[in-house]
C-alpha cells in the first residue's frame, strides 16, 4: 500500500498513537513503515538511533544543527529490526511489519 500525503499524516498519528509533524515523507509499502527526515548537515556518526522497548528515539547534533524526535511505536510494528541510512542530507528509517504467526500443522500418527 503506496499513501499520498494527503493521507499519511492520518496514518502517522494511528500508526504512532500521537501526531507527527515532522517527517519530510512517510509511506508504507509492501508492509514497510519508512520514514525520511531531512538532517542538513548531519552525517551518520552525528546521528543516533535507538530502539527502547517501543519507543523509537532520533537524535543528531553537530555544531551546527541538533535533531530530537521520539516515537511511540504500536506492537505490530517490528522495532527489533529497524534499520536507517542517511544519504544527501535525508535521514530514512524503515520498520517492518510484525509477520503473523500462521498455525502450523503436524501430523501425527497412530500406532
Amino acid at each position: 500500500m503506496i499513501l499520498t500525503m494527503n493521507n499519511a499524516w492520518n496514518l502517522m498519528d494511528e500508526v504512532f498513537n500521537q501526531p507527527q509533524r515532522e517527517t519530510r515523507n512517510m509511506k508504507i509499502d509492501n508492509d514497510v513503515l519508512t520514514m525520511e527526515f531531512d538532517v542538513p548537515g548531519l552525517s551518520k556518526k552525528d546521528i543516533n538511533i535507538k530502539v527502547e522497548d517501543t519507543v523509537l528515539f532520533i537524535e543528531g547534533d553537530n555544531e551546527k544543527r541538533t535533531f530530537n524526535k521520539r516515537y511511540n511505536i504500536q506492537e505490530d510494528w517490528n522495532v527489533s529490526k529497524t534499520s536507517a541510512s542517511v544519504k544527501d542530507g535525508v535521514l530514512t528509517i524503515s520498520i517492518p511489519k510484525v509477520e503473523e504467526k500462521k498455525s502450523k500443522v503436524i501430523k501425527v500418527s497412530v500406532n
